[in-house]
């Protein structure tokens, strides 16, 4: 199967999947419903091909762009008031990640670098980059951050349906997810 072929079916594949999530309000939404759907693809299907890195890079800069337009002045400034709980999270985050990771390295004897990298925060494609920079284990690493994100949204999604009142109606028009 051609690159060109392989890369067209993911997208229409992933496509599909996140209009449907999105039509019909499915947990974690479109982004999630794409990524489990194009990796049940790519596990199953052989041929496939995975996107060129320069896609990669240009789907995050695009993310970050529709990221960058919602913020403004009062919600960063907002921030100060989180400041310190804030820190606190990304600290326990860090040491959890160092301890878990130095006891998967113990136990496993895989890298110390793929240990770590697997369990620290951040995203799949940030955590890839760097384990391609530090010769970490790439595709054990993204599988580890995927899988970690995929149930993180779906829990929270459940969660906040369970918990929270729902929205004002129309108010889901100003959420970008849904």
């Amino acid at each position: 199967m051609t690159v060109v072929t392989s890369v067209g079916i993911s997208m229409l594949v992933g496509t599909t999947a996140g209009v449907l999530a999105r039509r019909f309000r499915l947990p974690g939404g479109p982004m999630i419903a794409a990524l489990v759907t194009v990796g049940v693809l790519h596990s199953t299907v052989s041929g496939l091909h995975a996107l060129d890195p320069t896609f990669r890079t240009a789907a995050q800069i695009a993310i970050g762009a529709v990221l960058g337009t919602s913020l403004a002045r009062g919600p960063l400034l907002s921030l100060r008031t989180v400041a310190l709980p804030a820190l606190l999270v990304i600290a326990v985050l860090i040491a959890a990640a160092l301890g878990i990771g130095a006891t998967v390295h113990a136990i496993t004897g895989i890298s110390p670098v793929t240990a770590l990298l697997s369990f620290a925060p951040g995203g799949a494609a940030d955590m890839s980059a760097a384990a391609l920079k530090l010769q970490g284990d790439v595709p054990l690493i993204a599988a580890v951050h995927v899988i970690r994100q995929i149930i993180i949204f779906v829990l929270l999604a459940a969660l906040f349906a369970r918990f929270l009142p729902p929205p004002a109606r129309g108010a889901d028009e100003l959420d970008p997810d849904r």
